[in-house]
């Protein structure tokens, strides 16, 4: 079924959103693949079980499959299931818009070949389209146990792990309208690279085979075991990366600062493993005196040492069957990082004061706040124990990067903190809300916890405003931090002006913009000393009051272009001109960027042609 030169590959999309069908659909077909349009899964499954019952030839069967997961009749992870039980070697990719680290660990768990967040960017939809079309697995592959199938993929996860970044969705404009449109009437739409379109009929619908699932399952009554919550992007990272490696073997080395939920995503991938059943045992290298650490790891024999009455099991034959998540691996001693080595390397080990070796079969992940590669290279921690821990690396980000999932959280640990206290949840109104969000969070989502537990014993009333919070976070009220885009002298860029209209220069050679402004929108004129204490978005706000007290219109359509204009030039001259890099550190993919460029060079032609009709 893979794809080759003379014949194009065959896409079944399938989606109820029928505006986001006909987008996708327009955007397959472009990307030189044949779609056919499904308005639910169980049109599909008809298809299919079909060609099981031999009803059909299997020249009818896709190249690929991209299917949501909540719809009508028969959801998207059902149908994902049925499909790699019957047709391992079809493979699938799931998009939805419900993005929590549920949906994309069971849409792994079912097979499917990759998982899409909605929103996503159209470019990397193709690219992930055509991966999965020239992924192909061997009747081998096909044969072999699931244990087997684990390893075999193990390689192809660390390559791909760390490129799984969910980026903005950029659909097209899909004003216009068109023929051909599936309806709900189990009516298949075939959109081909030549634009034809045909209809075909499906026959009415029989009850789906599904293995021990019901039709219609409810995911959004799942619960989240887990306890990470998020929707930004940067947590679309994390759940892909947990559902890709939940069912791995491989040693994870978690990253990220202190309270951003290490120990939460090691949980969840041992909860989601083959060893679920089997003990998980967290243990804090930071909190063990060094002494001690080789017995708490180890265990000891009867009289090894001083105090030593009896035998005792360490941590890793406690955890021997499951998982061992070894928290700040950096201040482990070098003399224990040897012992370490040598079980990673061969799951033997000798307990302290021991003859005979201990073998364990353990999962080890790892987790720190340190640079463990300035440790390597200050000697302090072993290369080669850093390159044994280092096979899969899940960086965790700050709370400050992903300030979007602020309002989700604190609801969770307001809901949690009254269930604590047998009290009634406390909400916090708009503005105090908006002083969380901008709040620095050094602490990072343990440190917002906090906060919500002292809200919710220090606060009188059901309603929180911004005077009932701690008076950490009201001090950015009086001082707001400078943000990194916050504008200042250095800069050369006078904040108390935002800019109407620009011309756009775009150099060859390093596809740099330069940008020359005319016609400024002068915002009521404030000291300076007053103005640089502002942040940007304190200005525009500003500068949309004037605006609008001056009876201007439409002033979202004039800020957006120099909002792009401001942030491409500023990611262009970061990357030195290198458009991959640029479109990376935006968001973008490159051919969003590219476009971008064309669109800002077109409107500055356009602008520039009518100032000199006006003159």
């Amino acid at each position: 079924m893979s794809a080759s030169s003379d014949k194009i590959a065959t896409l079944w999309l399938i989606d109820d959103d029928a505006a986001l069908r006909l987008v996708l659909a327009d955007t397959f077909s472009d990307a030189n693949l044949e779609v056919i349009s499904f308005t639910q899964a169980q049109a599909a499954w008809i298809r299919l079980n079909d060609v099981l019952q031999q009803h059909e030839s299997h020249a009818i069967l896709p190249d690929v499959i991209l299917t949501d997961i909540r719809m009508p009749m028969m959801d998207g992870l059902s149908f994902s299931d049925w499909v790699h039980s019957n047709f391992p070697k079809l493979p699938i990719v799931i998009m939805t818009a419900h993005s929590d680290i549920t949906s994309a660990i069971d849409s792994y768990q079912t097979g499917a070949f990759d998982y899409l967040p909605k929103p996503f960017d159209l470019d990397d939809a193709v690219a992930t389209i055509y991966k999965a079309i020239d992924y192909q697995p061997s009747e081998q592959k096909n044969q072999q146990t699931t244990a087997n199938k684990t390893d075999k993929k193990d390689q192809q996860i660390s390559d791909n792990i760390n490129d799984s970044v969910s980026k903005n969705f950029n659909s097209k404009a899909s004003d216009d309208t068109k023929a051909g449109v599936d309806n709900i009437n189990n009516t298949a739409s075939i959109t081909g690279t030549g634009n034809r379109e045909s209809s075909i009929s499906i026959k009415p619908a029989v009850k789906p085979i599904i293995k021990d699932k019901a039709v219609i399952e409810d995911h959004s009554s799942k619960d989240n075991p887990s306890g990470i919550i998020g929707q930004s992007q940067a947590m679309q990272t994390v759940f892909r990366a947990i559902g890709r490696l939940a069912h791995s073997p491989i040693t994870v080395l978690i990253t990220g600062e202190s309270g951003t939920g290490k120990e939460l995503v090691a949980s969840a991938l041992h909860q989601h493993s083959p060893r679920a059943q089997q003990p998980f045992i967290a243990l804090n290298m930071a909190a063990i005196p060094h002494d001690l650490i080789e017995s708490e790891l180890f265990g000891h024999e009867k009289g090894a040492f001083t105090g030593a009455t009896t035998q005792r099991q360490g941590r890793f034959e406690q955890a021997d069957g499951g998982t061992l998540f070894l928290d700040e691996i950096g201040d482990m001693p070098f003399s224990t990082q040897t012992r370490l080595l040598r079980v990673l390397a061969n799951g033997e080990f000798y307990r302290v004061g021991g003859q005979q070796p201990v073998k364990v079969d353990v999962r080890i992940i790892a987790a720190t706040h340190q640079n463990l590669e300035y440790l390597v290279q200050q000697g302090k921690f072993r290369e080669d124990l850093f390159y044994r821990l280092n096979v899969i690396r899940l960086p965790l980000p700050p709370l400050r990067s992903r300030r979007e999932d602020i309002p989700a959280l604190a609801s969770h640990f307001m809901q949690r903190a009254s269930e604590q206290m047998n009290t009634t949840a406390k909400q916090l109104y708009p503005d105090a809300m908006h002083i969380v969000q901008n709040f620095d969070w050094r602490g990072n989502v343990r440190q917002l916890e906090n906060v919500c537990l002292w809200l919710t014993v220090m606060t009188t009333g059901d309603k929180v405003l911004a005077e009932d919070l701690p008076p950490e976070l009201l001090a950015i009220v009086d001082n707001p931090p400078l943000q990194p885009a916050q504008f200042n002298q250095q800069q050369h860029i006078q904040i108390d002006r935002i800019p109407q209209s620009s011309s756009l220069n775009i150099n060859p050679d390093s596809s740099v913009l330069t940008g020359t402004t005319s016609t400024p929108a002068t915002v009521p004129h404030a000291s300076t000393s007053a103005t640089l204490n502002m942040s940007w978005q304190q200005a525009l706000a500003v500068w949309a009051k004037q605006s609008l007290q001056e009876g201007t219109t439409d002033i979202l359509q004039l800020a957006n272009p120099e909002f792009e204009r401001i942030l491409l030039s500023a990611a262009l001259t970061h990357s030195e001109g290198k458009k991959n890099l640029a479109a990376t550190l935006l968001g973008w993919g490159r051919n969003t960027l590219t476009r971008k460029l064309a669109l800002l060079e077109d409107s500055t032609v356009e602008t520039t042609a009518a100032s000199k009709t006006d003159s």
